[in-house]
């Protein structure tokens, strides 16, 4: 499917009511083409190409250049063990069960490392079921499409004082790490997280409209199946948050997505080292059938998702957003259903048949 064919189908999804509006992009060393249609809430003004988005997690990918971008500094190494900033982490237990009792435990066999974060294999993360996933929803620390309604601080001592599911390095384990890793690079700098983005990602890059508070005049309104409003806590993601995720906090528009896949495949923000490192899948084989949920046998890299000819990653509310890493073609598309909407999944849907 090309450009073109695709932004047909999306205007017929919001003619069949499938989709209230979308932006779209491709960008390559040529030319950035940007289109738009339907609205940005159900009756409300059109929307455009500035339309401004929550892109859940598409702050992923964000959040491992910016680590990276500290790595190349030698503000510490990818094997460097995550206590030396984050004590909460030293001596964690790990159950002998994911699904089991949280008493059974046994001693963690080796530091949780930086890498062990970007890879998602630290041990904690997203659990379906069990004592552990209920205690991490009482604590108010499961993984979610909004930041954690706490203090970075208070967000460590309450995952930390749970044990892991796993022992470090062994699964896949989706979004928690991204957090934790937003916390690790703030501590490690001294640095609050929009300063680090600022000085090494959106401000070398030009993304004049990413960022965690966003002007609400100008974002599009989340739509869950059936086009439903998503339900959104009171100024998230336009207000200045307590934690600033880089699991899923960021707001931006197609525009900044395409500069930013760019900048990473075109060697503005990384070394070629780095930007190798991000761009390997980095998954045994049992780490990979942990995460066939998610990555329907993809490959991951740090913290971006490895497809045959792209990488990137997709956002939850209906962002989505790849790059080839051989020829720096980017594309990104933004809708405001979530992808557990028909609408928003046939919309991802036709978006990859452009980047694969």
């Amino acid at each position: 499917m090309d450009f073109d064919t695709l932004t047909v189908h999306l205007d017929q999804l919001v003619t069949s009511g499938e989709l209230a509006g979308w932006t779209a992009g491709v960008a390559d060393d040529a030319d950035t083409t940007l289109a738009s249609g339907g609205s940005r809430s159900r009756g409300g003004p059109p929307m455009s190409i500035d339309t401004v988005f929550a892109i859940s997690s598409c702050t992923k990918p964000i959040a491992g250049a910016l680590t990276m971008c500290l790595v190349d500094r030698e503000v510490f190494s990818l094997d460097d063990s995550i206590a030396t900033w984050l004590p909460e982490f030293a001596d964690t237990p790990v159950l002998t069960d994911p699904d089991g009792p949280l008493d059974r435990t046994v001693a963690c066999e080796r530091p949780i490392t930086v890498r062990d974060l970007l890879t998602m294999t630290p041990g904690f993360g997203w659990v379906d079921d069990g004592p552990l996933a209920a205690a991490m929803t009482a604590h108010q620390v499961a993984p979610g499409p909004f930041p954690p309604p706490m203090s970075p601080a208070e967000y460590l001592h309450r995952l930390g004082s749970l044990p892991l599911a796993d022992q470090p390095g062994t699964r896949w384990r989706y979004h928690t790490s991204s957090d934790v890793l937003g916390v690790l690079l703030a501590r490690a700098t001294h640095t609050p997280i929009h300063d680090l983005l600022a000085t090494y990602v959106t401000g070398p890059l030009g993304m004049v409209d990413t960022g965690f508070a966003a002007d609400p005049d100008r974002m599009a309104t989340a739509y869950g199946p059936g086009l439903e409003p998503f339900e959104i806590p009171e100024g998230t993601f336009t207000s200045p948050p307590q934690f600033e995720s880089l699991a899923t906090g960021l707001t931006s528009t197609v525009r900044d997505q395409l500069t930013f896949l760019r900048g990473l495949a075109t060697g503005s923000l990384l070394s070629k080292e780095s930007w190798a490192q991000m761009t390997t899948d980095h998954l045994t084989a049992e780490q990979r059938s942990s995460a066939e949920m998610l990555l329907d046998g993809n490959g991951w890299g740090l913290h971006l998702e490895i497809r045959p000819t792209s990488v990137g990653w997709a956002g939850g509310l209906g962002t989505i957003g790849y790059v080839d890493p051989v020829t720096g073609t980017a594309a990104a598309l933004f809708t405001q259903s979530s992808v557990e909407s028909t609408g928003g999944m046939s919309a991802v849907e036709a978006f990859l048949t452009l980047v694969d």
